[in-house]
């Protein structure tokens, strides 16, 4: 085995690439660093004029950080891309802010509390009528999971489901109380009213997307599905399936979303690879 060659390198440079290669994500890091070696090596080359070279080394050491950050933040978001936890974080982060919003329209939090004590016992007892009208009118768009797990994948799906539920509630509430704030002192009871109608057009609206996402995620890992595909012709709906599927990207299954009710076809299909399988053989 050859001995290792020595960087052609300076000291600054290898210091400057061992400490923010740290920040890249580790399957992309030799690349990376490969990559950035040449780059520095071809600038520092002694062809080279000295003056431009220190300018550019001062651009590309900015560079570096700039890329490393970016390749970080890009492994993030492939990583919770359509899960669950980002998804219930967005929503949080939005609670957050609205409270901050109305902290700044009331001038604190004692003032906060009571300007929010009327609305939010209103918000209390709208909250299960809403929510009555939304389970009424929603319908039912995939079947059970099929799988000998089953009851841990159902009670994981119930909770994000309820969490989604309890944000998106709680934003809107939020959102129509910030939005009325400003007509509270002139207008108490038009406000007052604007207030109910605001919080229960958008609380209709984020439970109807709860629904929707609700049913277009994986049943298993909670991830958004993805990839919809045109199945069938709709020449031939009474002859064959036709409609949209949707695939989950760690192959746990796909969901078949029919293009209309049929009497053999009434409602979409949650597909596991297993089960899929078996029914074909």
């Amino acid at each position: 085995m050859s001995p290792r060659l020595p960087s052609p390198l300076p000291s600054f440079d290898r210091n400057l690439l061992r400490a923010v290669a740290a920040i890249v994500p580790p399957p992309e890091r030799e690349e990376w660093s490969r990559s950035w070696q040449a780059e520095l090596w071809h600038v520092r080359h002694p062809n080279r004029n000295r003056t431009v070279a220190a300018r550019v080394i001062a651009d590309l050491s900015l560079g570096i950080l700039c890329d490393a950050l970016w390749l970080r933040t890009e492994s993030w978001r492939r990583l919770l891309s359509g899960t669950a936890i980002f998804c219930l974080a967005s929503l949080l982060l939005l609670d957050v802010l609205s409270i901050v919003m109305a902290l700044a329209l009331n001038g604190g939090w004692h003032a906060t509390a009571l300007y929010l004590g009327a609305p939010f016992k209103r918000f209390l007892v709208e909250t299960p009528l809403v929510i009555f009208v939304t389970f009424a009118i929603a319908c039912r768009r995939y079947i059970a999971q099929r799988s000998s797990s089953r009851k841990f994948y159902w009670v994981r799906r119930r909770l994000f489901f309820a969490a989604k539920i309890l944000l998106s509630l709680l934003l809107a509430f939020l959102l129509s109380v910030d939005v009325c704030q400003p007509l509270h002192a002139d207008f108490p009871v038009t406000s007052e009213l604007l207030q109910v109608f605001l919080f229960t057009i958008v609380a209709l609206v984020a439970l109807r997307w709860v629904f929707t996402d609700q049913e277009q995620r994986c049943k298993q890992c909670l991830r958004t599905l993805s990839t919809p595909a045109r199945v069938g012709r709709p020449s031939h709906n009474f002859l064959e399936w036709n409609g949209t599927e949707l695939v989950c990207k760690h192959g746990h299954g796909l969901l078949s979303v029919p293009e209309m009710e049929s009497s053999w076809c009434r409602s979409s299909r949650w597909l596991e690879p297993d089960w899929e399988q078996a029914t074909t053989i």
